[in-house]
């Protein structure tokens, strides 16, 4: 089996179900959650049953297999465990730990493996190749829309509508998030935009924020915002799927815009811009957190260059 743990706000569970959904495919293996995370985790909740996904909860007859750390017991009565599994007659040895350390995408983390358990944040596609199709199918929503998202979609539908997702926040009033975490400001939007507007006609775009009211007042990018503002946090799932259904997006450093731009349909055309570097500069890896079909920050900026020189 593979064993994929879900923590944090619902891209990073999105990002934690692919990869243990992509090695347990790659291994023949059953992919199952554990969400045990969250019976003391208060940040987020718990919010991947919002789509259709098919891999199950870890059934309780089989948390004794977790590694040691994640259910009390010390390493060297899980090493005990191990080495005994053998000889103990309907025991299964404790799952072996995969995690994610350092952040960041390495070929280890992608090779195939049996009786894993994994912990990390796997953010990008790197972490669950030619697997676009079938989460696709995976992160479907289990229930309708509501009524006032239905209409927004079906007007994004009739437009040249573009997505643009501000991540404000933490990022913002955090300090130690903040060390990591790069605040983009007006200048990466307006690039972005000026490069949409020399192969789209008339863009109309669609603000997704966690600050609307700053955008509106700040990010002033030389074209009128429609912001989305009618679903709170216990539906962000409905706005993720509304970022999904413009056909371009200009995306913040964030897995919540990622995600929304990784399930929008591909149509000849189509152009989804992404921040890079992803972090700050001398923090984490996020080198491949970006599709090589999207267009980076840094591709935008020597283009520009090239054309002032």
């Amino acid at each position: 089996m593979i064993v994929t743990r879900l923590i944090g706000g619902l891209g990073n569970q999105m990002f934690q179900y692919a990869h243990g959904l992509h090695l347990a495919r790659q291994s023949e293996q059953e992919c199952f959650l554990d969400v045990s995370g969250f019976d003391t985790y208060r940040l987020h909740e718990l919010a991947i049953d919002h789509f259709a996904i098919t891999a199950p909860r870890l059934p309780e007859s089989q948390r004794g297999r977790l590694p040691g750390r994640y259910r009390g017991t010390s390493r060297l009565r899980e090493t005990a465990e191990r080495v005994l599994a053998p000889f103990r007659k309907g025991k299964s040895a404790p799952l072996r730990l995969r995690r994610e350390k350092p952040f960041g995408f390495q070929a280890k983390f992608a090779s195939a493996g049996t009786n894993l358990y994994l912990d990390g944040y796997w953010q990008g596609e790197a972490f669950f190749p030619s697997m676009r199709s079938v989460l696709r199918e995976e992160f479907t929503l289990a229930k309708p829309l509501s009524s006032q998202s239905r209409e927004i979609a079906r007007q994004m539908a009739d437009d040249n509508s573009v997505a643009v997702h501000v991540r404000r926040g933490n990022y913002v009033t955090d300090s130690e998030t903040a060390k990591i975490f790069r605040c983009l400001d007006a200048d990466y939007y307006r690039a972005c935009l000026r490069d949409l507007q020399q192969h789209v006609a008339s863009p109309k775009v669609y603000l997704f924020s966690n600050n609307t009211k700053w955008c509106l007042q700040n990010l002033d990018v030389g074209l009128p915002f429609i912001p989305v503002t009618h679903n709170d946090a216990s539906a962000a799932h409905e706005d993720l799927y509304l970022i999904s259904q413009c056909r371009h997006a200009i995306i913040a450093n964030s897995s919540f815009s990622w995600w929304g731009a990784f399930l929008g349909e591909d149509r000849p055309g189509r152009k989804v811009y992404y921040p890079s570097p992803w972090f700050n500069l001398g923090t984490l890896d996020g080198s491949a957190i970006g599709c090589v079909d999207w267009i980076s920050e840094r591709l935008l900026a020597s283009c520009e260059a090239a054309v002032a020189a």
